[in-house]
């Protein structure tokens, strides 16, 4: 990468400086003097006094502000490559299942993906009850919620009750409710994410938008917004075979669900009460198994077979932060499947992170400081600073040249640029860029005679 930092210098006036510029222009002034007496060749009138004086006095204004002035700027030119691979032992394939499709990947501070590891990532296949965690998503931007906020309290009808016996009649997931029950929107979502009740979809699609048919065309136009361009959905609980999906677009889902906290702390919930005085279980059983699991949705119907929409968090060694994973797993035999392969993938996956510091890494630089009066001095790598990061061996970082400030001269060891290692907007180290000889001050006569 090949960077031109480029900063004004500004040259103070020294002592020295101004006297030898008053002698010099002293002489110039009395030479034009002189040369004007010459050219009238009569004794000095007050005209040709004055046009001396004026002459003198413009002689010293002129050499004084090019002395004085700020000099031109200085220039900077930083060549380094544009990335840096992370050194270390590759890590081991991740282990992915036999069939269906899996998509993992690492998801940054400022929001950046890394894909991990793919499995058939683009096929579209029915999502079964994963589709839940965009109804979810989609009622919470509808009704915000604080975290652990209970939120507005929704009486029970006949037709909700109606709407669970339908889902029941299907041999669909359900949750019981009666006419006249009072639930929050916290209770109903943990009621749709946990045992994943289909009837509680429908009882929150038509809270939110009057109707199903407008809050499903509500999910895809939300499924447009995220990119996630081979979704479809047709119902807001997963239970029709023609809401599908594929395992890339269902990642971005999750990374929207999570950032947003109040949902991101309802799907990571293993159980909880419900107001009828019953348990709430959540149908993923990594939740407390797996070290860091933050859960997501499981789903599992005859067309869909085993789903799960997951994340994980965790620390690595002593690296700065943790690691967030998120992936979706599709097309399993059965949840337990999709439940084992999401566990295994992201086992491996952790396993292949390492506790990093790049500032003890020293990425090759090149370049030149150039001052405008010519003299150069090469660059060099200097100090370095940045954490352990965890990091997997042989990925790449970027690389990225940032000019600063110069002095009104430059010794050696003076810092002229900083290169910096990023993921994303994210930076992992930094290094000085130095001189490795120094550039001293503007020449006097330089500043006299030949600034531009």
């Amino acid at each position: 990468m090949d960077v031109a930092v480029t900063t004004a210098v500004a040259i103070p006036a020294g002592v020295v400086v101004v006297v030898v510029t008053v002698i010099l222009v002293v002489i110039v002034g009395v030479l034009l003097h002189g040369a004007i007496l010459r050219v009238a060749a009569v004794r000095p009138s007050p005209l040709v006094a004055a046009l001396g004086a004026v002459a003198l006095a413009a002689a010293v204004t002129t050499a004084t502000v090019r002395v004085t002035a700020a000099v031109p700027p200085s220039r900077a030119d930083v060549h380094t490559a544009g990335t840096l691979i992370v050194p270390g032992d590759p890590p081991p394939p991740l282990d992915l299942p036999g069939g269906g499709s899996l998509v993992l990947e690492a998801a940054s501070g400022d929001g950046a993906a890394s894909r991990l590891a793919s499995l058939a990532p683009a096929v579209v296949r029915p999502v079964g009850s994963v589709a839940k965690t965009m109804t979810a998503l989609v009622v919470l931007q509808a009704h915000p919620l604080a975290v652990g906020e209970e939120g507005p309290m929704l009486t029970m009808t006949s037709a909700d009750v109606a709407l669970f016996e339908s889902a029941l009649a299907v041999d669909g997931s359900s949750l019981p409710v009666h006419a006249g029950e009072r639930l929050s929107e916290r209770a109903l979502l943990l009621g749709l994410m946990l045992p994943s009740a289909n009837n509680l979809a429908e009882t929150l699609a038509r809270w939110v938008s009057g109707s199903h048919d407008t809050f499903v065309a509500l999910l895809n136009a939300t499924a447009r917004r995220l990119g996630m361009s081979a979704t479809h959905f047709d119902d807001p609980s997963g239970f029709s075979p023609q809401t599908v999906s594929t395992a890339a677009d269902l990642v971005r889902l999750g990374r929207a669900a999570l950032a947003v906290p109040a949902l991101a702390a309802i799907v990571a919930t293993a159980q909880a009460p419900f107001p009828d005085g019953t348990t709430l279980h959540n149908l993923d059983s990594m939740l407390g198994a797996v070290p860091g699991w933050l859960g997501i949705k499981t789903g599992e119907t005859p067309t869909a077979g085993g789903c799960l929409l997951f994340a994980a968090r965790r620390a690595v060694g002593d690296a700065a932060g943790q690691v967030t994973v998120v992936g979706a797993v599709l097309g399993q035999p059965h949840l337990a499947q999709a439940l084992f392969a999401a566990r295994d993938a992201v086992e491996s996956a952790y396993a292949g992170y390492a506790a990093t510091r790049l500032a003890g890494v020293d990425p090759p630089v090149t370049g030149t400081v150039v001052a405008p009066w010519g003299d150069t001095s090469p660059v060099v790598l200097g100090a370095a600073d940045g954490d352990s990061v965890a990091l997997r061996p042989g990925d790449r970082v970027d690389l990225v040249t940032v000019g600063v400030p110069l002095g009104d001269h430059l010794i050696a060891g003076d810092t002229v640029a900083r290169l910096e290692a990023r993921s994303g907007s994210v930076v992992l180290a930094r290094w000085r860029v130095i001189t490795s000889t120094g550039l001293g001050p503007a020449p006097f006569l330089w500043r006299l005679f030949e600034r531009r």
